[in-house]
């Protein structure tokens, strides 16, 4: 079959010493075999830079500058034309005509179309062989050099200077109480080529601008979560599906009528 198929090495980064091969792990065809699908990938790309867009500075329209509330001068009889304020957008210092204006530019996409542009991302990261699994994404502690020692154990590195080399997505758990995978985090930051997110937060956006993915086994698990068609929001009760009649029994029965009545009634 297709999923038998899917698969992936578990690779090592906690030293060079180390066997490079630590085992398989099984992946999803659902979630790391998607058709390509660049339209969807677009969509959801447009979707997040425009929730990013604003506006800088705003101007003012002639209702909103300060003074200009009483008419310069009389309607007739000076010969003159006719001026109702002094802050009209023709007037030195008066308002503007169609100034720039704080504008929200987000729209939202369907949560189906979100989560298929993230799959095809996450498939095309694995056909690619951009995909690095490895058994956890911690650190002792939350230093930069330790990281970067860790992503050399890999093969991964990138070179300012010429702009080229590996830009590294680290995918975690969803736990937030993991201080080992904190301190994977806080070491991250202080890396311009390292980003890390948790797997609820894996977004097509962090995907395309990354070209390796890494993760680990618990945020594996996570991310093949987030695509669980059976899941059940939380806060959410599953939909009841009553019998043919039984929705006119279950009135009857708490208005207190009768079953003879019941019956009749149907």
């Amino acid at each position: 079959s297709r999923e038998s198929h899917l698969q992936a090495w578990v690779s090592c980064w906690d030293s060079a010493e180390q066997p490079a091969r630590l085992g398989i792990e099984r992946l999803r065809a659902d979630v790391w075999d998607m058709p390509l699908r660049p339209d969807i990938v677009h969509r959801c790309v447009l979707s997040q830079l425009a929730a990013r867009r604003t506006v800088r500075g705003a101007g003012k329209r002639r209702s909103e500058v300060r003074g200009g509330g009483r008419k310069p001068r009389p309607q007739k009889g000076t010969g003159r034309s006719r001026q109702g304020s002094i802050r009209a957008p023709h007037y030195r210092g008066g308002g503007v005509a169609h100034p720039r204006m704080p504008r929200d530019w987000s729209f939202s996409l369907p949560k189906k179309v979100v989560a298929h542009g993230v799959r095809v991302a996450l498939s095309d990261k694995y056909r690619r062989g951009a995909l690095v699994v490895v058994e956890q994404t911690e650190l002792a502690e939350g230093k930069t050099q330790l990281l970067t020692e860790k992503l050399s154990h890999l093969g991964l590195s990138f070179d300012q200077n010429q702009n080229s080399g590996h830009k590294v997505l680290i995918v975690g758990s969803n736990s937030h109480e993991n201080a080992a995978q904190a301190a994977c985090k806080l070491a991250s930051q202080n890396i311009p080529w390292v980003d890390m997110v948790h797997a609820a937060n894996c977004s097509v956006l962090k995907l395309v601008t990354h070209s390796v993915l890494l993760i680990g086994k618990d945020g594996l698990r996570d991310l093949e979560a987030r695509f669980d068609q059976q899941a059940v929001p939380p806060g959410t009760l599953p939909m009841r599906t009553w019998p043919p009649g039984a929705v006119l029994r279950e009135y009857h029965a708490r208005q207190g009528v009768g079953t003879e009545a019941a019956g009749q009634a149907q």
